[in-house]
């Protein structure tokens, strides 16, 4: 064997091969980096995509209040409808921190209208933004009045009663700057309209037809030094992170509701809370549902406790009715009379005894309308941490806000008592209709 033959031969690289390890490793880093950043920044986007969710519905249903306000003959405000909506629209987006892409009016089945008061549509039907009248226009006005009954199904457009909110937010990136993406744009839409009253749809027709199962007087209450409900007078602030207290079982406390009675108490309101299964409710009207349960156990077939049920919920805009009277009759007096006008008759109000009377379990609660009630989370600004429920009973340095409070519920009533499902009509300020606002997209 000769010398040269002896001696193992070591491969030399090929020019370029170097090169393209080098390009293959830079792959797997970027890779490794676009996959972080897409669970990092990912998550975040998506926890944005909620809170900006959430201002947009504040938004749009903050323009319909001023709509409703016009529907029922209020004067033309000091520089007309369209700059006072532009600025509400404005200053709730800004108190939500968003921004406004675009916003339009829209009739009461939230189709955009043109300034001349006709759908703003494609011939098949399709929304068609681009000559749809904006919020905010150089015209300062709302589309003109030549429409007068709308027809939903059809497509036929009513006048100008509600407001199209695209809202978005600049979400700045954490690990995907490394990939040169600084920012992620996060946008929404929301549509609220204004109306008459109609009623009000069941749990099963959707997302706005789901009802929190709690009663929340509307007025603001406290606790006096035995836990029993005080009415201050007065309604509830607006748009303030409240700690609404949570009294012992009495008339008047904030109440929560089987929609079945009388058997089920607190498991049967978990599972409420956590799959929605509440009736149609016409507004205003009686409704026999007060089952107050053991609000610190709770549990039942849903397996939890109202306080954990209730915090799967965080960070939400959850639709609670709202009562104002309670009614108690012996069996032989009758129920309540929820027809027209003996609901809205006083002294009683269609309850065949006084009103008022009686302890808080297996009452008829009188529900004048629903409140849109932010409940505190993650990401909500003036929570601070807070959770959105409190009722183990021993929070007191949580919910006492010098009301005697041990267990309280934890967000902000957001714009308007609301709605019934809203619909068309023509508004004078004279008659007994009520108006009301409704998120419908």
């Amino acid at each position: 064997m000769s010398r040269a033959e002896g001696i193992a031969r070591v491969p030399r690289a090929r020019p370029g091969e170097s090169g393209q390890a080098l390009v293959l490793m830079v792959g797997v880093i970027l890779a490794a980096v676009a996959m972080v950043g897409l669970i990092v920044d990912g998550g975040n986007v998506l926890s944005q995509q909620r809170i900006v969710q959430s201002g947009s519905d504040a938004t749009a249903e903050a323009g319909a209040v001023l709509l409703a306000q016009r529907l029922a003959g209020a004067d033309m405000p000091t520089g007309g409808w369209d700059a006072n909506i532009a600025a509400k629209l404005s200053q709730t987006a800004a108190a939500n921190n968003m921004s406004i892409g675009a916003a339009y009016y829209t009739d009461i089945c939230g189709i955009p209208l043109k300034a001349d008061g006709t759908a703003a549509m494609t011939a098949d039907f399709h929304e068609d933004l681009g000559v749809a009248m904006e919020v905010g226009n150089a015209l300062n006005a709302l589309p003109a009045a030549g429409a007068t009954t709308p027809d939903c199904p059809n497509h036929i457009v009513g006048p100008v009663a509600g407001v199209l909110v695209l809202g978005e937010k600049v979400v700045p990136s954490f690990v995907a700057r490394a990939i040169n993406i600084a920012s992620f744009t996060v946008t929404t839409r929301a549509a609220a309209v204004a109306g008459y009253l109609q009623g009000y749809c069941d749990a099963s027709q959707g997302k706005y037809c789901a009802l929190l199962p709690i009663a929340i007087p509307v007025n603001a209450m406290g606790c006096n030094g035995t836990s029993s409900p005080v009415d201050s007078g007065v309604p509830w602030s607006w748009n303030a992170i409240l700690k609404v207290p949570l009294c012992s079982t009495a008339a008047g406390n904030v109440g929560w509701i089987d929609w079945d009675p009388v058997s089920g108490g607190a498991g049967d309101v978990v599972c409420s809370i956590l799959y929605p299964d509440n009736p149609s409710i016409d507004l205003p009207s009686w409704q026999y549902v007060a089952q107050a349960g053991n609000s610190n156990g709770g549990g039942g077939t849903c397996s939890m406790t109202l306080e954990e049920a209730i915090r799967t919920h965080s960070g939400e805009t959850v639709l609670v009715p709202q009562f104002d009277l309670v009614c108690a009759p012996n069996n032989n007096d009758g129920d309540p009379d929820s027809s027209q006008p003996p609901v809205i008759t006083p002294p009683n109000y269609g309850c065949p005894v006084s009103v008022g009377t009686g302890g808080g379990q297996l009452l008829w609660y009188r529900m004048p309308s629903f409140a849109f009630f932010q409940l505190c989370g993650s990401g909500i600004p003036g929570c601070n941490g807070l959770q959105p429920a409190y009722i183990g009973g021993n929070n007191g340095h949580v919910c006492d806000t010098g009301n005697g409070a041990t267990s309280c519920l934890v967000g902000r009533f957001v714009n308007i008592l609301a709605t019934g499902t809203v619909g068309s009509g023509v508004g004078s300020g004279t008659g007994n209709k009520a108006l009301g606002v409704q998120l419908i997209k």
